[in-house]
C-alpha cells in the first residue's frame, strides 16, 4: 500500500457510539460535514447506542468501505480495528470514550474533530503490529490476570482519584490475588505471577516502533495500591526500573491457572478459560494518521 492516499477517491465511511462517555452533541452532523468539506463523495455515517454497534458494522462490512472511521470508546475501536485487519482496510480511530487507549498513541491529545481533519488534511498510512489471543487482537496491550477484573475502581482512576479506587476495590483485589497464573514465554522462562501485561511496540518505552515482538511485563506486587500503579505505567508504556516487573521481548506467551482467567484487551475485558496462548502479530492493522 502507498503511504499517502487520496480520500476523495476512496469509499469512506463512519460509525459513531454515542454511549461511549466521551461523546458530545449531534456527533453524526460534525462528522458528516468534515467528511464533506475534506472532499469525500457521499459519505455513509452510522451514529447510534452500544446495542446498535453490532448491525453498523455487519452494514459497514456490505458496504465494502476502503476506510472507515470510528469515534467510539476502547471496546467499540478494537471491534473495528479486528474488522479492518480482516478485510485490509484503513482504520481512523477518533477518542470517544475515556481512556481512548490507541486514540491517544496515535494522535496525542487532539480533540477527535482535530485529529480527523488534520488526517484527512494530509492522510499517511502508519502500519501497527500487535498481539492476538484467542481469536480476539489488541494494539495497546493485553492485561492478563487480576488487573482485568477493575471494574469498580476504574472509574476512580481516570479521575485521578486513587485513594478512592483502592476503597472501592480493596475486597475485589484480595479475591484475585487468591489464585496466581502459570505462564510460559517463548524462549523458556516459566514460573508464576499475579498479571502478565503485554506491550505493543506502538507504545513501549523500552522497545522502538518497528521491533517485531512484544514487551512482556511479568508483575509480582504485594499491595492493591501497587497494582493500581503499575497498571497505570501499563496504559502508558512506562515501567523504569520497577523492582516488581521483570522485562522480556518475545513473540509467544503462553498462560494457565486453576480459575478463569481474564484479560483487558487496549481497555475492553474478555474472559480466556482457563489457559491462553498470546501471539505477536507483524503486521496487525493499517491506521491513517496525519503526514508530516
Amino acid at each position: 500500500m502507498p503511504n499517502d492516499i487520496r480520500l476523495s477517491d476512496s469509499k469512506v465511511g463512519a460509525v459513531i457510539n454515542t454511549s461511549s462517555g466521551g461523546g458530545d452533541s449531534e456527533p453524526d452532523q460534525k462528522m458528516f460535514r468534515i467528511l464533506a468539506r475534506a472532499g469525500i463523495a457521499e459519505p455513509k455515517v452510522w451514529c447510534g447506542e452500544a446495542k446498535e454497534m453490532e448491525r453498523f458494522f455487519a452494514e459497514t462490512a456490505g458496504q465494502k468501505l476502503e476506510v472507515l472511521v470510528v469515534l467510539g470508546g476502547d471496546g467499540t475501536i478494537r471491534t473495528a480495528a479486528e474488522a479492518c485487519a480482516e478485510k485490509g482496510s484503513y482504520l481512523i480511530p477518533l477518542p470517544g470514550g475515556t481512556m481512548n487507549m490507541l486514540p491517544r498513541a496515535l494522535y496525542g491529545n487532539l480533540s477527535w474533530e482535530e485529529a480527523l481533519k488534520k488526517t484527512l488534511t494530509a492522510p499517511s498510512t502508519k502500519v501497527l503490529s500487535g498481539g492476538r489471543v484467542a481469536n480476539k487482537r489488541f494494539f495497546i496491550a493485553a492485561i492478563v490476570g487480576a488487573p482485568a477484573l477493575w471494574t469498580q475502581p476504574r472509574e476512580s482512576m481516570r479521575e485521578g482519584n486513587i485513594a478512592d479506587a483502592i476503597k472501592k476495590g480493596s475486597l475485589a483485589f484480595r479475591r484475585m490475588f487468591e489464585t496466581k497464573m502459570q505462564y510460559l514465554i517463548s524462549g523458556g522462562a516459566k514460573g508464576e505471577t499475579e498479571a502478565v501485561v503485554l506491550i505493543c511496540p506502538l507504545i513501549s518505552e523500552e522497545m522502538p516502533d518497528s521491533e517485531q515482538a512484544l514487551e512482556a511485563a511479568i508483575i509480582e506486587v504485594e499491595s492493591v495500591a501497587e497494582m493500581i500503579g503499575l497498571a497505570t505505567l501499563a496504559a502508558v508504556g512506562k515501567w523504569g526500573d520497577d523492582r516488581n516487573i521483570l522485562l522480556t521481548e518475545t513473540k509467544r506467551v503462553n498462560v494457565q491457572s486453576s480459575k478463569e482467567i481474564h484479560a483487558s484487551l487496549d481497555g475492553e475485558t474478555v474472559s480466556l478459560g482457563r489457559s491462553a496462548e498470546i501471539d505477536f502479530v507483524s503486521r496487525a492493522l493499517t491506521v491513517l494518521v496525519p503526514g508530516r
